[in-house]
């Protein structure tokens, strides 16, 4: 299956976590896993499209209205995800829609 990068794909830290919208397609998946994410964060309220298709990227869901800010105990979990995935030196993707609002808002509390 070739790749293509998902929308707004941006690494905040190298290999350990990234950025991007929504994936739509199947080949946005694999790139995921060529690059070394093997975990994707869903901040919407519906699941991605397609994610079925690749088994290897394992998908949290936490749900966040869109344009409202997290609460403590999704920030939380959010960063409790993270850490336990790059511990075992797996990387993370985070997405919402566009990949700039809630999306922007957990990569905040990350670094």
């Amino acid at each position: 299956m070739t790749s293509a990068q998902p929308p707004n794909f941006s690494w905040v830290a190298p290999k350990k976590l990234a950025g991007m919208a929504m994936p739509r397609m199947p080949a946005h998946y694999q790139f995921l896993l060529e690059n070394g994410i093997q975990h994707l964060v869903s901040l919407c309220e519906r699941k991605p499209p397609h994610h079925d298709t690749c088994p290897g990227v394992k998908l949290h869901r936490i749900k966040i209205e869109d344009f409202c800010a997290p609460s403590m105990d999704q920030i939380k979990r959010f960063l409790s995800i993270v850490e336990e995935a790059n511990s075992k030196g797996e990387g993370v993707a985070v997405h919402c829609m566009l990949g700039f609002g809630r999306t922007g808002t957990m990569l905040a509390c990350y670094l």
